[in-house]
């Protein structure tokens, strides 16, 4: 067996040559953590705005304009349930005049007020149709004070009338 110094003896020329070739070249740069999900801080900051851009909430005009839109809607089938009713009436007046002059309502016994009583709820709907037009306006950007002027009132009247 040979000493212990002959076999570092030995082995120091291969580790001295190796060490030299290690040395002249630039070490490798490895970088830790996760892989980059993005080439640069440029490509990052721009898919930041793209999602920020989409996610960003409604401006004000954007919140008037759907509410807006959702008070026409509303204002148009208060409208059409107006219009059905106000049809009703109009149909049970023209069957009542095609009728002979013996079965019509003032020749026959009932409620006097029969003619008030069927018109009734059309006030109800017209006042609810007026209600929607003025909060469909209000929604749209007009003032009391232009909604007063339409209604023949003062603009504190009108708001507290239809103020929702």
């Amino acid at each position: 067996m040979r000493p212990l110094r002959a076999v570092e003896a030995s082995r120091r020329p291969f580790i001295a040559t190796t060490l030299w070739a290690l040395l002249s070249q630039p070490p490798p740069i490895t970088r830790g953590g996760r892989p980059r999900k993005y080439c640069s801080g440029t490509c990052r900051w721009a898919v930041c705005r793209t999602r920020a851009r989409r996610w960003r909430p409604l401006t004000q005009r954007h919140r008037r304009q759907d509410d807006t839109r959702k008070r026409r809607r509303h204002l148009r089938d208060q409208a059409e349930h107006l219009a059905q009713a106000a049809g009703k009436l109009a149909l049970d007046l023209h069957a009542e005049d095609l009728a002979p002059p013996t079965q019509q309502t003032g020749w026959k016994p009932g409620p006097i007020a029969g003619y008030t009583a069927t018109a009734l709820p059309l006030l109800a709907h017209a006042r609810a149709v007026l209600a929607a037009a003025v909060t469909a306006d209000r929604a749209a950007g007009a003032t009391w004070d232009e909604i007063a002027a339409v209604l023949d009132v003062s603009p504190d009247t009108a708001a507290r009338r239809y103020r929702t």
